[in-house]
């Protein structure tokens, strides 16, 4: 995503002036300030809570329950107001701004194809015909770049990647030619290659169309790459703002120095290799395909092959990163390793022994050696449970007394007191120890941590990259560390594998494969990380 060249000096699309959110009068963000202009970009950063969001619904008039703006307002450059204490939204929505979320799907209606989820505001406010609607949208698939536009209007959701479901969204957001573009972390949950790909899209379609663009983004390396100024947002308040080159560079503020520390992950390859001995668990030659359509009578009549002759062996205590593309495997070699998805071949290997996951003998066993801890905290914790609950509850399965919840909230950096909460009174990342908690509640020796980190702003992911760091060395755990952030894995792992389209690519010591890459694909995996390429 270039930058423009557009001269501060011109007249701003849109002005947010002594903006102030809150929730029953209590003020959330204070006195905001900031403009954007036509053909450039500014950057919103900070920490999850900063306001970055809240900022952007309450100039798209979109506040959730409760929210209210305080003080302040939003003003476009004819100067008609947009929003303002007391009064009436009026935020003309497609049409002057136009908003791009970080989950396509769930912004998307499932059960309706993905063309006329796109055509129902031309039709609805333009009166365009059927026809005309979908000739409209198939020229927006054309100009997002995705292929096909014709075959994909008639595709539902689930039958887009996503990023094809994001550039449907870019496509959405543009129907109304707005002038002002908000993009709320459009990036964050796509894999490097996808990630570029859809930031270049968006730097062409600024340029090409003029469109000023409030991209909000807690990670550093992509406002370097696509930023012309950046705000800093901390607790509600803009603390520093400017030419992305002086704050990036130079920066004034303590909370910039931070953010910026927090997104150096430290050294490549992860301290030293460690384990030592034979295998606590693998897979040899492992391979899993998919049905992908069944015939009239539910017979499958074609597949997809997620995994294709994967051998993988990890030894006690060793940390093995696991990279690639969405789509490449990873999650379904993760699942086939704890017994959470069949193989159709090949064998799973616990301790040098097969495991055999139809006796409930070797399945006991596996679920005391091994366990998983997902990438959404929130959605494998029962929201109406308390902490203590669910902690209690796996250590009384696994003949563990009740007392070590106490031990298990202070080994991941909480209080005893916590046990009495639910999961909604935590943070994202405090939600992430309680699920680490959990898994260590049955005395596991491995665990497959499935993009546990990709979620999380940079200051959070560090202190849980640390934690899983002095837990594994304290207990002597093995991970398999699955993701698509290379810099994470860069940082966590010793050793990585390279996984595409389900077969292993490249595989060795991180510092030797990063430094060295041997496949051509690991090369445009590095290439495609942000910050990778002068811009």
């Amino acid at each position: 995503m270039s930058k423009a060249t557009a001269a501060p000096s011109e007249a701003p699309v849109l002005r947010v002036d002594g903006l102030s959110v809150g929730f029953r009068g209590q003020p959330v963000t204070h006195d905001v300030t900031f403009d954007l202009r036509a053909g450039r970009t500014t950057c919103l950063v900070g920490e999850s809570g900063s306001g970055k969001s809240l900022t952007s619904t309450a100039i798209m008039g979109l506040l959730p329950a409760g929210g209210e703006v305080l003080a302040g307002r939003v003003v476009d450059g004819s100067g008609a107001v947009w929003v303002e204490p007391g009064a009436a939204v009026r935020t003309p929505l497609g049409r002057g701004a136009a908003m791009i979320f970080q989950d396509p799907m769930s912004s998307l209606n499932p059960s309706m194809r993905v063309g006329w989820q796109v055509a129902e505001g031309p039709r609805v406010h333009e009166g365009l015909s059927a026809a005309a609607a979908r000739e409209r949208v198939e020229a927006l698939f054309a100009e997002v770049e995705l292929p096909d536009p014709a075959a994909t209007f008639d595709k539902y959701p689930h039958e887009l990647s996503g990023g094809q479901k994001q550039r449907v969204m870019i496509a959405l957001a543009l129907a109304g030619n707005p002038t002002v573009l908000i993009a709320d972390e459009p990036t964050t949950a796509l894999d490097v290659t996808v990630q570029r790909a859809v930031l270049e899209l968006l730097g062409r379609l600024r340029a090409r169309r003029g469109l000023a663009v409030l991209f909000i983004t807690h990670d550093l390396a992509v406002v370097r790459e696509v930023a012309d100024e950046v705000l800093v947002m901390r607790a509600g308040r803009i603390v520093e703002q400017g030419a992305v080159i002086e704050v990036l560079n130079r920066p004034r503020h303590a909370y910039t120095k931070s953010l910026l520390a927090a997104q150096d992950l430290g050294r490549v390859g992860g301290g030293a290799v460690v384990g030592a001995g034979e295998a606590l668990i693998a897979v040899e030659h492992v391979t899993k395909s998919f049905v992908t359509r069944r015939d009239f009578l539910g017979r499958p009549t074609a597949r997809f092959t997620a995994v294709e002759d994967v051998s993988l062996a990890i030894k006690p205590g060793e940390r093995v990163g696991l990279v690639g593309e969405s789509g490449s495997g990873k999650s379904t070699i993760g699942r086939i390793m704890l017994g959470l998805e069949g193989a159709d071949s090949g064998r799973v290997m616990l301790r040098g022994r097969a495991v055999d996951f139809d006796n409930p003998a070797d399945v006991a066993e596996m679920r005391r050696t091994a366990q998983l801890v997902f990438q959404d905290p929130f959605s494998a914790l029962n929201p109406r449970m308390t902490i203590g609950a669910a902690l209690r509850e796996v250590l009384d399965l696994h003949g563990h007394p009740a007392e070590d919840a106490v031990r298990l909230m202070e080994e991941v950096g909480l209080e005893a007191a916590d046990l009495d909460k639910r999961p909604g009174a935590f943070s994202g990342g405090q939600r992430q120890r309680i699920v680490i908690a959990r898994a260590l509640a049955v005395r596991p020796a491995f665990l497959v941590l499935d993009e546990s980190v990709a979620a999380l702003d940079a200051h959070i992911q560090r202190e849980v990259l640390g934690l899983l760091e002095r837990l594994g060395d304290e207990r002597g755990l093995a991970y398999l560390f699955i993701s698509h952030d290379l810099g994470v894995v860069a940082s966590f792992c010793p050793r990585v594998v390279v996984l595409r389209a389900g077969v292993v690519v490249e595989e060795g010591a991180t510092e030797a494969v990063w430094s060295a890459p041997r496949s051509a694909y690991t090369r445009a995996l590095l290439d495609s990380r942000p910050g990778s390429r002068s811009n």
